[in-house]
């Protein structure tokens, strides 16, 4: 036979089952909140640890700005003088002395600008922890990135295009745009219409020097723009490429890391 025996406690009202529900609902949120407050902290930190290292890389970015214009005003520099013998050639004047052999000018490999932080900050989408005007201001930067790059494609191709004709003259298996020994040919093995086309392909490459320094230049400018604090895009526009004043190559480069903080 089975016992039935009542109950040790009195059945729970219906005000107690609300009270019970009310107090799980509370702990929820409270745990909840403090999730989220947690996770806010965390998200804060990581963007706070995001801009000082997109800061960083800039910085060091204008370093190597510096770097690059010492190295591209040595090549422009040799190529003019090169060109300046072929011109002399060509006119049938005295020829001016070709660049020596040792002369390493245009053995120079330009240091280009990283954008290396933001793309990874694109691939782990923490740069959706930025507000929205610093994106923009990265994308004008990013924007420049691009053209720069262009402008070493387009240089590059003028280097390799000098190369091949000059390997018609004198064999050597070095490319000076990739820091090689290679010493310019003789002018006397060469015809009128081959001083001519030298002549073009240098004039072609130092014009791709030219648009280099002025792309890494504009790069470098926006970087500035965005290390002096610009608050949004149209301000950094304003302040990298003021109305009224012509673009110039005179900014001084950078000494010491700590030009910006």
């Amino acid at each position: 036979m089975i016992d039935v025996h009542a109950p040790h406690q009195s059945t729970h009202s219906w005000t107690d089952f609300f009270i019970h529900i009310a107090t799980i609902t509370v702990g929820l949120f409270i745990a909840i909140g403090l999730e989220q407050t947690v996770e806010h902290f965390h998200h804060l930190h990581q963007r706070y640890q995001l801009e000082e290292n997109l800061r960083a890389e800039l910085r060091a970015d204008l370093q190597k700005a510096a770097t690059d214009y010492r190295r591209f005003a040595g090549i422009r520099a040799y190529t003019l003088d090169l060109k300046s013998a072929v011109t002399a050639r060509r006119a049938h004047e005295a020829s001016s002395a070709l660049p020596s052999s040792t002369d390493t000018r245009r053995q120079q490999i330009p240091i280009a600008p990283s954008i290396a932080i933001w793309e990874a900050a694109k691939l782990d989408a923490t740069v959706t922890l930025l507000p929205t005007d610093e994106i923009r201001l990265y994308n004008g930067l990013v924007l420049q990135h691009t053209l720069l790059f262009d402008a070493i494609n387009d240089f590059q191709h003028a280097a390799f295009a000098l190369e091949s004709f000059e390997e018609r003259f004198v064999d050597s298996p070095g490319v000076f745009d990739m820091g090689y020994s290679a010493p310019p040919p003789n002018l006397d093995k060469m015809s009128d219409a081959d001083l001519a086309q030298y002549d073009a392909l240098l004039s072609a490459y130092i014009k791709s020097v030219d648009r280099v320094v002025i792309r890494v230049h504009l790069f470098d400018t926006v970087a500035r723009g965005i290390l002096d604090g610009a608050p949004d895009y149209d301000q950094l526009m304003r302040r990298a490429f003021p109305e009224g004043k012509p673009v110039t190559l005179d900014v001084p480069p950078p000494t010491k890391e700590s030009t910006y903080p």
